[in-house]
């Protein structure tokens, strides 16, 4: 039974466009809503939804190969909220379908990648193309076209399942029409594909962190004097736009992790991060560096073997600490690192 439907033109109104700079157009005949922003604001609807499992409907076009629309369901505001998105591609990336979960108002696609929270697609640009997401309580799929088998399934949704506002959202030239929400039967996804959290220590991962408050960067490091414990998430990355708004260009906070060895040990240390990072181990600085979004030659993405650095570790205590800039002030910022010791004590 379908509980909505909007056209997004004559009942614009039941929506919060907020700072989307959405507004109404006509692409190939059809009125719709236009978006030509970048940004990280969705256009929500009214009403909090309260269904454990729905269908979320919507037609999208893009006039040019760069663009990307998609659904917003579960938001708890619009700096909160769990999102999936499509775009086209041009001549050197295929279009893709992109799980990004909106965290105190930062885009985290630079976190979340690879194939549990991407897949590629094909998504002619010109055209009119049929989205449909199928939420259920333990993750959620996203169908292009008339399609019977998923693009794109995510079993482990990253704020969690509540209730909360849906809607859609669009990001540079893109076009939204007739979006639509039903109540469907429940299903379980299977998690067959899930990270084995052991895994991460295993491949030698730091999996908690001390960090520090954020604070504005410049050349004057101090040491913080407060720290909190961070968990990392599935895949290795501590996600610090889980834990702190952006709330303004270089926003910087440092991370350390403190322990104990039998014998003096030579590994290499690897890592990635973004945007921009000091690292010190044993309280000598060891590298300096950025990842940041510029393509085609860069994409920001972190990946935990970007960085290779050879280490000697002591006979006792060790540290590692890092200072990282939050430099593009709406990306994923963050930081993967594996030290390369298989037995840490």
């Amino acid at each position: 039974m379908i509980v909505s439907q909007w056209n997004l033109v004559e009942d614009i109104n039941q929506f919060d466009l907020g700072e989307s700079g959405a507004k109404s157009s006509i692409f190939c005949d059809r009125e719709a809503l236009y978006f030509d922003h970048l940004h990280t604001s969705p256009v929500l609807y009214s009403e909090d939804i309260s269904l454990n499992s729905f269908r979320l409907e919507a037609e999208v076009a893009f006039p040019e190969p760069m663009g990307f629309a998609g659904f917003v369901f579960d938001a708890r505001d619009s700096s909160n909220y769990e999102l999936i998105y499509v775009s086209p591609g041009n001549d050197i990336n295929h279009g893709e379908v992109q799980y990004d979960p909106i965290m105190n108002g930062s885009s985290t696609w630079q976190i979340y990648h690879g194939s549990l929270y991407q897949a590629p697609a094909i998504i002619p640009v010109g055209e009119w193309v049929k989205l449909t997401l199928d939420v259920q309580p333990n993750g959620a799929l996203l169908y292009i076209g008339d399609l019977s088998t998923p693009q794109l399934i995510i079993r482990n949704l990253k704020h969690g399942r509540t209730n909360g506002k849906v809607g859609i959202w669009g990001n540079l030239p893109c076009y939204v029409s007739n979006f639509s929400i039903k109540e469907i039967n429940t299903i379980h996804i299977p998690d067959d594909k899930k990270m084995n959290p052991t895994r991460l220590i295993i491949d030698t991962f730091i999996t908690e962190w001390m960090i520090s408050k954020p604070y504005l960067y410049n050349e004057k490091l101090q040491l913080p004097n407060d720290w909190l414990k961070a968990d990392v998430e599935e895949n290795g990355v501590l996600n610090i736009n889980r834990l702190y708004p952006i709330e303004q260009k270089d926003s910087a906070v440092q991370v350390k992790y403190i322990f104990s060895l039998s014998e003096n040990l030579h590994t290499k240390l690897t890592m990635g991060f973004s945007d921009m990072i000091k690292l010190w181990i044993n309280e000598e600085e060891v590298y300096q560096g950025q990842c940041l979004w510029n393509p085609p030659e860069s994409d920001g993405r972190i990946r935990a073997d970007d960085v290779v650095i050879p280490v000697r570790w002591r006979k006792g205590m060790n540290t590692i600490r890092a200072e990282i800039i939050n430099h593009e002030n709406m990306f994923g910022w963050g930081l993967s690192l594996r030290s390369g010791i298989y037995k840490l004590e």
